[in-house]
């Protein structure tokens, strides 16, 4: 049985693929899944990079395309005890293996640990891993029960984690196969149903920032696949919490439609979306969430 599955869907990224590919280590103890999403560059030494390691290079004959499928095509082949997901545009870090298998017998569900991030333009460190980071430090300094829940239900990306592959099984855990967010409701009933969670400062991945990618593109269909993701996750909480006691682990909605508006999309669609959310009966404002981010910026800042 393999210690860790390792699964990366990739798109016409094969330069980065191959050199995410270098910063895993050729281990037998470690499953190396490779789902392509239908790309048009030559796959022909990335795939062979794959298979020469014995790993597992498959193609996304389905007709959706997405990273969310291709992940849940890899979650089908995955034998590992432990899977850990990674894009095809970052990479882990030095020693990242090393720390990930001296938690491999830990007892917990989901094990979190702090990301770092680039901009692959400037070569300089991004923000696109400070949330998560916040969340795991939050927690190290205070392990509440709120600060659990948190690293629960709103470390939203699946990548500088390490899921339990029965837990997964088990509960029949799979990605949204969608053209954006496709893990917010993978980690957020991955949250719900783990037992325990647990975290560290370790650092083992480098999230990257670059231009064109579903993350930084301006695109009315991509942006509300994330509006409609946003009430799926509002929903699935609503019915299993206490959102009275435990707002704080849902965003707000004024923040989708703020980021809308940052973003450049014009009010007649921002209008669309609000409305939307009014007939979802999705919450815009979230006090409690305003509170617990109020209360840690006091403390992170020393007032």
């Amino acid at each position: 049985m393999y210690l860790f599955t390792v699964i990366i869907p990739h798109y016409n990224s094969v330069l980065s693929l191959g050199r995410l590919l270098s910063s895993i280590p050729i281990d037998r103890s470690i499953q190396l899944i490779v789902i392509d999403d239908k790309s048009t560059e030559d796959l022909t030494e990335v795939k062979n990079q794959v298979l020469s390691r014995d790993g597992l290079f498959l193609h996304n004959t389905t007709n959706v395309k997405g990273a969310g499928t291709c992940r849940n095509l890899g979650l089908a082949q995955a034998k590992g005890k432990w899977l850990v997901f990674a894009d095809a545009d970052d990479y882990f870090l030095d020693g990242a293996f090393d720390i990930l298998r001296r938690h491999a017998d830990s007892e917990v569900d989901i094990v979190h640990f702090i990301p770092t991030s680039i901009d692959e333009r400037t070569g300089r460190t991004s923000t696109r891993h400070t949330w998560c980071e916040k969340l795991v430090r939050r927690y190290l300094m205070e392990p509440t029960e709120e600060n659990e829940l948190m690293l629960r239900y709103r470390y939203m990306v699946p990548w500088s984690k390490m899921f339990r592959n029965q837990m997964v099984r088990d509960n029949g855990i799979s990605f949204d196969e969608v053209m954006a967010a496709n893990d917010i409701m993978f980690s957020a009933r991955c949250g719900y149903y783990a037992r325990t969670v647990d975290a560290f400062s370790e650092k083992i991945y480098c999230v990257t920032k670059s231009e064109g990618t579903l993350t930084t593109r301006h695109d009315e269909e991509v942006y509300w696949i994330r509006a409609v993701v946003h009430k799926d996750k509002y929903n699935f909480l609503a019915e299993r919490i206490n959102l009275k006691k435990y707002g704080y682990v849902v965003p707000m909605g004024i923040r989708i439609l703020s980021n809308a508006a940052r973003q450049g999309y014009n009010l007649k669609y921002i209008i669309k979306i609000y409305r939307y959310f009014r007939q979802e009966k999705v919450a815009l404002i979230n006090f409690a969430s305003i509170c617990y981010s109020f209360r840690h910026m006091i403390k992170e800042r020393g007032i």
